[in-house]
């Protein structure tokens, strides 16, 4: 039964029942943010990111100061698209059925949370970059251990993983055993450079500087570091064509909630493996990113206390 609106009129009742169908079928919902999607006619701003380097906080930071739509995707990688997708629908499934169990409503209002991003991921892999058409794109980098950190206890969170109190040993055997330090190792080559057509890793990149902007005639880039976000609101300003500078919000990155503690304790007393950190610390991604006393500053925090 479709709720009847306060103010009753054909149109009302019309959309309220479209609402009310989206939101029982996936399908129907993905099918309609595709077609909505493909009504702008802008060029697209993309922010193009591996999760949890600061992403998050730009998208809001640039919509805000654009009044422009922004595509905050992970992921651009057609198989791997469908998988995660897969993934998805499977954790979406259970949720809501748990969600039914125990009379909660949340489930109704938002019914498919965090989907936007895969469809979103969907709609520009349908309409990839041309002279014609051309993608304006924000990728954020973040050294590679603290990103892999960072997803990982966002997974262990969401899991239930967190709920039983490991202790840090625990966390660091599992954060080993499942290899979250190759990720963003091999995201420029899995998730960007097919579907952007640059080689991030070979362009110019002054660490000193923190960011470097990359034009083709398909696409404009900006390459931006986490570690260098005190410099993002005068550097986005500077090129998105914005007179003021550009405020980006503080995130906390996992450390508040629940498990806070949980997390501030594992950054302050985690060692890592040495010949982990040989292979992040010296792969393409971390030398091009960032400079030899950088890296040996990173590397420190996670070595022998």
């Amino acid at each position: 039964m479709v709720d009847q609106p306060s103010e009753w009129t054909p149109a009302n009742w019309t959309r309220a029942s479209a609402h009310a169908l989206l939101g029982r079928s996936y399908a129907l919902s993905r099918r309609y943010a595709l077609w909505r999607m493909a009504r702008r006619r802008e060029s697209p701003i993309v922010l193009l990111s591996m999760g949890k380097t600061g992403s998050t906080a730009i998208a809001h930071a640039v919509q805000e100061a654009t009044a422009r739509p922004v595509f905050q995707v992970f992921r651009l990688e057609p198989e791997r698209l469908r998988a995660a997708e897969q993934r998805y629908r499977e954790r979406q499934a259970a949720a809501r059925r748990g969600a039914r169990s125990r009379g909660d409503d949340d489930a109704k209002r938002n019914p498919f949370p965090g989907a936007h991003h895969l469809w979103e991921s969907d709609h520009l892999l349908r309409h990839p970059p041309s002279p014609e058409s051309p993608w304006t794109v924000i990728t954020t980098v973040r050294e590679p251990v603290a990103q892999a950190v960072s997803a990982y206890f966002h997974a262990a969170r969401r899991s239930g993983a967190l709920a039983d109190s490991p202790t840090v040993k625990d966390l660091t055997d599992r954060f080993v055993s499942e290899h979250w330090l190759q990720a963003p190792q091999r995201w420029f080559d899995r998730e960007f450079g097919t579907a952007v057509g640059i080689d991030a890793l070979a362009q110019p990149f002054d660490p000193s500087a923190g960011h470097a902007i990359v034009e083709t005639p398909a696409i404009r880039l900006l390459l931006l570091r986490l570690e260098s976000f005190g410099r993002a609101p005068s550097v986005l300003a500077s090129f998105l064509g914005l007179a003021a500078p550009v405020a980006v919000p503080h995130r906390n990155d996992g450390a508040s909630g629940r498990f806070a503690p949980i997390y501030r304790e594992f950054l302050g007393a985690a060692v890592l493996p040495e010949r982990l950190l040989d292979e992040a610390y010296g792969s393409r991604y971390a030398q091009h990113f960032y400079a030899t006393g950088e890296i040996a500053q990173f590397r420190r925090k996670w070595s022998k206390r």
